[in-house]
């Protein structure tokens, strides 16, 4: 196989002929050949062999970055509810402020401070720092608004009848289908100012006393067709009107919750439905302050 050069011939009908001529370097090139491919196996072989096991720990990191992932968004949801669950306990102190008139003592709007801004995505050190940021303000937002809402609450104790007075309740049970202020009229002829309250009810739903007090009138009026009008101490008055039945009279006084008629859509209405105003001196006030949620 070293010879320089080979020669390779073959018989047949016609002579001998040479069919393949074999030269040394072509020995070598095999030779070189099979040891290059032979290194690159013994090279590649650790990778090969270990293979199932990478594919393994691949699936197993994927399995817990999905599970770390889940967990990540499953905490910020939870503290979302938990900065909701805040918004709302702040704002049952506001209407509670107003029922006892407490609102400048307990500091007004600006008493509690407002939530940190969530971060939009967590898994990295600066996201989990805002995150550490933003229970301690929330923590300390809860703690501010509980202790307001024990003194709300001591203070209620020591003015009931004046709580029972004031109209907190919701008159009837439902859904606020038009709200307080400016609005598209119903009528189609552009916008108009709504002194109250409209709460979407079946027909012949009961309607109750949002307070304790009197009824100062009780019967039909252009526009509000059959309406109740109860006076509250401290200058508050209610209207409910639409009515499909009014079940109480002019000069009777009525509890904190007692039913007082039956909604309807007498009037000047486009359904039913039970149109609730609150006055204060006189003036319309939006009923959403006093209707405890």
């Amino acid at each position: 196989m070293l010879e320089r050069e080979l020669e390779i011939y073959l018989r047949n009908g016609n002579g001998v002929r040479r069919v393949f001529t074999y030269r040394r370097w072509m020995f070598f090139a095999m030779t070189a050949g099979l040891l290059v491919l032979t290194a690159g196996g013994l090279a590649l072989w650790p990778y090969v062999s270990g293979r199932p096991a990478l594919e393994a720990r691949r699936i197993e990191a994927l399995g817990r970055l999905s599970g770390q992932k889940a967990a990540a968004l499953a905490l910020r949801d939870r503290v979302r509810r938990l900065a909701d669950e805040a918004g709302r306990i702040r704002d049952f102190n506001g209407k509670l402020a107003v029922m006892v008139d407490a609102a400048r003592d307990m500091g007004g709007e600006g008493a509690f401070p407002a939530p940190a801004r969530l971060p939009a995505a967590l898994g990295d050190d600066e996201a989990g720092r805002r995150l550490v940021d933003f229970l301690q303000a929330l923590a300390g937002r809860m703690a501010v608004e509980e202790a307001a809402q024990l003194k709300l609450m001591r203070l209620l104790a020591e003015r009931k009848l004046e709580f029972l007075a004031k109209p907190s309740l919701w008159p009837a049970r439902g859904y606020i289908s038009s709200g307080f202020g400016v609005r598209r009229s119903p009528f189609g002829r552009g916008g108009d100012f709504h002194n109250g309250v409209d709460i979407k009810v079946p027909m012949g739903s009961p309607v109750f006393a949002a307070g304790a007090g009197r009824v100062t009138e009780a019967g039909p009026m252009t526009g509000y067709g059959l309406r109740i009008v109860v006076g509250h101490d401290y200058g508050l008055e209610t209207v409910y009107a639409h009515l499909q039945k009014i079940e109480v009279k002019p000069g009777e006084e009525v509890k904190r919750g007692q039913r007082i008629g039956l909604s309807g859509n007498s009037g000047r209405t486009t359904g039913a439905h039970l149109h609730y105003e609150v006055r204060a001196a006189g003036t319309p006030v939006n009923p959403r302050q006093y209707m405890l949620d």
